[in-house]
């Protein structure tokens, strides 16, 4: 398993030695870091895909003062969108006796009866810091190690491939490694960017991850947490051996009150990137996977003077990056505009991967009633699926062209008067629309009102005259309101009311209105 980082693109170049020969895509060796102080390890990790026998053929090697040990093995098994893969893993450690310039000493294992050695690498050792990991020749083996106890979290950065070509997309993604948390949390630092040196990263929304719940990592088993809030599409620009998704996460338990929140920092994803097979051809810009060219909206006959536009799309299993504009199309023939869609999804292989869809829309403006003829429109690109390039073509249809169409001046004045009447119906819509609209309006606002006095008369109970009038003096309401209120509800109830209330003038009704409001404010 592999992973990688944010939408922040680094340029960091890392010193790494690489490998001597090609490393068979069964077994990967994973070597880190290539510089560390004396008296501390560095890690070989050995990695076969697949659930055959797999062992180490030494446990203990000593050579030109570099020690490496066997420490244990492990397994774990990613699943991206229901794809399930399994990973057999060898751990060693590797330490000196002294500083300087070594090389790590050929570590052979066996994979399906086969036997594979680990590549020629270079690492450097400097002087021994005040915090070493270990004593190379401490007498008490008890002490040979300070490793991290049990409980201490880690957070690994993986990738669905590590050797890949250049230009092909891959996934990437974190995974904490615990013990001791009832219930997780991981965050990454916001301080901190993501390192992808040389690689091209976008967030992946559509993309589901998931690992074994448990995984025994150095000889301890260990819980598992998948952090899918980023979870990246990686595409590198570059070849060579490169460690991406350095960062740093914050970690703890979400279920311990004052828990210590830890800053975790993460182990990076080793990769090898590849140089495409040489290449002669033009054609070729860069796209990798397994695509098709589709003809759409090509005219079957066109008038002189007119424009014909046609759209070309290439669509198949890969990242649109090095899909461009055919630039040897006829100069008569223009761009008109170009759209991008690339999504992860199940492809037509069963698997999951990236599937592009890249449309060019053009134009070819005819000058003579000559026959159009277009040469075949090439498309060429990488197979991964049969590790070769390959070329496709579209051949375009001959395109009749017409004698030019004549307008006469009628035919202008009726397209002119045809085009005015849209205008006018439009002009009455808005008018009818506007009455409508004033008219629902003050609907509504009656209505409103005549609630408002019908909820003031039910406050008022049975009170009328003499009752209602003492009443309201009680909360303070003027005399001549008092008058006013008294004398417009008289006997009236609540059926005669919203007549009663329709009757009155502009300015009777406002001052109703306003005494209701008053009423309200006194409840």
């Amino acid at each position: 398993m592999k992973s990688s980082g944010k939408l922040i693109f680094l340029i960091i170049p890392f010193c790494f030695i690489p490998f001597s020969n090609l490393i068979s895509s069964d077994v990967e060796f994973h070597f880190h870091p290539n510089e560390f102080s004396l008296g501390e390890y560095a890690k070989l990790e050995v990695r076969a895909h697949g659930e055959k026998p797999f062992r180490t053929i030494q446990t203990n090697i000593k050579q030109n003062g570099v020690r490496v040990r066997f420490v244990g093995s492990g397994t774990e098994t990613q699943i991206i969108n229901f794809k399930v893969s399994r990973s057999q893993i060898l751990n060693f450690y590797v330490d000196t006796e002294s500083e300087g310039i070594f090389k790590l000493p050929e570590v052979t294992v066996e994979y399906d009866n086969k036997t594979y050695t680990s590549p020629a690498t270079q690492f450097k050792v400097s002087k021994r810091s005040k915090h070493s990991q270990n004593q190379f020749f401490n007498p008490f083996p008890i002490e040979i190690d300070e490793e991290p106890t049990d409980e201490s979290p880690e957070v690994f950065f993986h990738t669905n491939k590590s050797v890949f070509y250049k230009g092909e997309p891959i996934v990437g993604y974190y995974v904490l490694y615990y013990n001791g948390y009832r219930q997780p949390f991981l965050e990454r630092d916001p301080n901190q960017s993501i390192s992808f040196p040389y690689f091209l990263s976008e967030t992946l929304r559509q993309v589901s991850v998931q690992i074994e719940p448990e995984v025994v990592r150095n000889n301890v088993m260990k819980k598992t947490l998948v952090y899918d809030k980023e979870i990246y599409g990686l595409t590198a620009i570059k070849s060579g051996k490169f460690q991406i998704g350095k960062t740093k996460f914050i970690s703890g338990d979400s279920l311990r009150f004052n828990s210590l929140q830890e800053t975790v920092n993460t182990t990076p994803a080793t990769v090898t990137v590849l140089d495409l097979p040489p290449n002669n051809s033009k054609e070729f810009t860069g796209a990798i996977g397994n695509f098709k060219l589709n003809l759409t909206n090509f005219p079957k006959e066109i008038h002189l003077g007119e424009t014909a536009y046609f759209e070309i799309t290439i669509e198949g299993e890969g990242g649109h990056e090095g899909i461009t504009p055919l630039k040897q199309l006829d100069s008569k023939v223009q761009l008109i505009s170009q759209t991008r869609n690339k999504t992860f999804r199940k492809l037509d292989s069963g698997e999951y991967g990236f599937y592009s869809v890249v449309k060019f829309l053009y134009g070819y403006q005819i000058g003579s009633t000559d026959k159009v003829t277009l040469d075949p429109y090439l498309f060429r690109f990488f197979s991964l699926q049969e590790n070769q390039y390959k070329t496709i073509a579209i051949k375009f249809p001959d395109l009749p062209v017409l004698p030019e169409i004549k307008r006469n001046s009628q035919d202008s004045t009726m397209n002119r008067k045809s085009q005015t009447l849209p205008s006018i119906s439009l002009l009455v819509l808005l008018a009818v629309l506007g009455v409508l609209s004033y008219v629902g309006y003050k609907r509504y606002t009656f209505r409103k009102q005549t609630l408002k006095l019908i909820k003031m008369m039910q406050s008022f109970g049975k009170k009328r005259n003499f009752f209602l009038a003492d009443y309201l003096e009680k909360k303070e309401i003027s005399k001549e309101d008092i008058q006013f209120i008294v004398t417009l509800l008289g006997n009236f109830d609540l059926e005669t009311l919203e007549k009663s209330f329709q009757n009155l003038s502009k300015q009777e009704k406002s001052r109703a209105v306003i005494i209701a409001k008053q009423l309200e404010t006194k409840e």
